[in-house]
């Protein structure tokens, strides 16, 4: 996330050097702002100190005379009042993140947006994968696809809310979509401002093996810390890795540990309930289906080839 502060300060100096370019260049310029300046305390003075309304009066209309003066010379030069003005990168908030306490500006937000997309793992190809292009003509029973659809919008909405019960086992074979309508839930998730990790099991169980062995006990606590409590993970394409001791003893663990928090989670696999009981024990099974709600997504052939069948009965 971008600092703040360091930003508006570094927009202020710039705005300073613009000023001093524009003295370089034009010391008239710089006369009338001294003048300006000048002008303004001594009529702060005759009016607060004073209590001299006639002096306080004349002393605008010198103001005003100088500053229409300041406002000719500038024209003259090609430049306008806004020299006076960081060029903020957000007008509306002048890059303080904030419009008002309490409210935020739609730049600070769209940033943050950015920051947890990148964050979460995902590729930027999965940005596209949506409810709205998720195509459920494709299924065999397009009705019960719409129902899934149904439920993982009602899933994302307790999501948001904190309240999430239940979490997803989605299953099927290569190209049926399941990537997709994962994504499509954590995008939305991500556009609320919560947290998601999305991670390929292969690249996650890596990642864990890494962090386990680094010297920095407290860096790989941190990184699990993250798995165990961000709103929702997304472990992708579950049974493509290596399965071994450490594989399912750490899927266990951090399937136990979001069960027992109410974290949920999404794990998509080309392998039946039936083949990761086989693949990684009971009791992996058993925290799958304690939580999860199981969609197996059916259609006679892959996304990617009814589409290109499609495109070729077109010529």
């Amino acid at each position: 996330m971008i600092n703040r502060d360091q930003l508006r300060l570094r927009k202020q100096q710039q705005c300073e050097e613009r000023i001093a370019e524009a003295y370089r260049q034009l010391p008239m310029l710089q006369q009338l702002d001294q003048s300006i300046g000048q002008k303004n305390i001594a009529m702060i003075r005759a009016g607060v100190l004073q209590k001299n309304q006639t002096e306080q009066e004349k002393l605008q209309q010198e103001i005003e005379m100088l500053m229409e003066q300041r406002h000719q010379l500038l024209t003259q030069n090609g430049l306008t009042e806004q020299l006076y003005e960081p060029q903020w990168d957000c007008p509306v908030c002048k890059d303080r993140g904030y419009i008002e306490p309490g409210v935020l500006c739609s730049c600070y937000q769209r940033e943050r947006l950015e920051d947890l997309f990148l964050r979460s793992g995902m590729s930027e190809a999965m940005r596209n994968f949506t409810f709205a292009n998720f195509e459920s003509r494709y299924y065999k029973n397009v009705e019960d696809m719409n129902h899934k659809l149904e439920w993982c919008r009602e899933f994302v909405k307790q999501i948001k809310q904190g309240n999430a019960s239940q979490c997803l086992f989605l299953t099927g074979g290569v190209g049926r979509g399941k990537t997709h309508l994962s994504a499509a839930i954590a995008n939305a998730v991500l556009e609320n401002g919560n947290t998601v990790i999305y991670r390929r099991a292969a690249d996650l169980f890596e990642l864990i093996r890494q962090y386990r062995f680094e010297e920095n006990r407290q860096k790989f606590e941190e990184m699990l810390e993250q798995l165990r409590t961000c709103d929702l993970l997304v472990i992708d394409d579950l049974g493509a890795e290596r399965t071994t001791e450490f594989v399912v003893e750490q899927l266990v663990i951090l399937l136990e540990e979001r069960n027992y928090r109410n974290k949920p989670w999404i794990i998509s696999s080309n392998l039946s309930i039936n083949e990761i009981i086989s693949a990684y024990s009971d009791r992996t099974a058993d925290r799958i289906l304690d939580k999860a709600v199981l969609f197996r997504l059916e259609m006679t052939e892959s996304v990617r080839l009814a589409k290109a069948r499609e495109r070729m009965e077109q010529f």
